[in-house]
């Protein structure tokens, strides 16, 4: 039971990174926040465009509401 929350966090970055297709690096994952790695502050702002969507279709991956925010992280 002590391992539920890692487990899940591998989980929802092992899906980001698949959902991700290179655009963006996966950092983490906490409490509802997943944290993505940029390469440009432009991809950052494109990603934060669309972040409601990418977070709708990691949800619905992951078949629950895990992710509620996402964070861009210039790398």
């Amino acid at each position: 039971n002590r391992y539920k929350k890692p487990l899940e966090a591998a989980n929802v970055c092992d899906v980001a990174r698949a959902e991700g297709k290179g655009r963006f690096g996966v950092v983490s994952f906490r409490d509802g926040l997943l944290c993505l790695s940029v390469s440009s502050s432009a991809a950052a702002a494109n990603l934060q465009a669309e972040s409601e969507q990418l977070i709708d279709e990691l949800n619905q991956k992951l078949g629950k509401k895990m992710v509620e925010r996402v964070r861009f992280r210039v790398m």
